[in-house]
């Protein structure tokens, strides 16, 4: 990854703390980002619950972000999807174990509304089987190393984005 002091330097501060983020936990092992700042791409839910009148995700700002995103890692980066689990019946636990289709992207999930656990299982920097789980509220990210597997429980009432990090013309 291209990520330059000068790129830490630049690019608005959730921009900024999102680069110093990836410089430590790219190709290395997953990590939670407690953002000091919003992100203006999403609609993060309130102390209440409810999200805001657009939506969990304004599209104009989205694209602006995946482009100034990728311009400061020099990866490629798109908004992948955005996913309700807990609105279908049973989508309150992921059952199965979801891999990457592409197994050299990364994932960046950023929680929306309600709160999910998630559990991942992949090989860590020591090349040995390893697992991590955490518990993901409105406006943190969870970093998923490209490769690693991830399901999620107890995900009542969650709306998350998912976005994805690969090399560039990849």
């Amino acid at each position: 990854m291209d990520m330059t002091d000068a790129g830490c330097e630049r690019g608005t501060p959730h921009l900024r703390e999102i680069v110093l983020f990836l410089s430590v936990h790219l190709d290395r092992a997953p990590g939670v980002l407690w953002p000091e700042y919003d992100n203006p791409a999403f609609g993060d839910a309130d102390d209440t619950g409810a999200l805001p009148a657009e939506g969990g995700v304004r599209p104009a700002q989205a694209d602006r972000f995946t482009a100034e995103l990728g311009a400061l890692t020099g990866l490629s980066v798109r908004l992948d999807r955005v996913e309700t689990p807990g609105s279908a019946p049973g989508g309150g636990a992921d059952a199965v174990w979801t891999a990457q289709p592409e197994v050299r992207e990364h994932l960046l999930v950023h929680q929306i509304a309600g709160a999910v656990t998630w559990q991942l299982t992949g090989t860590g920097e020591s090349g040995r089987p390893e697992s991590f789980q955490c518990r993901l509220l409105p406006g943190e990210l969870l970093y998923v190393p490209a490769g690693w597997s991830r399901r999620y429980i107890d995900a009542q009432g969650a709306q998350y984005a998912v976005v994805c990090l690969g090399p560039r013309g990849g």
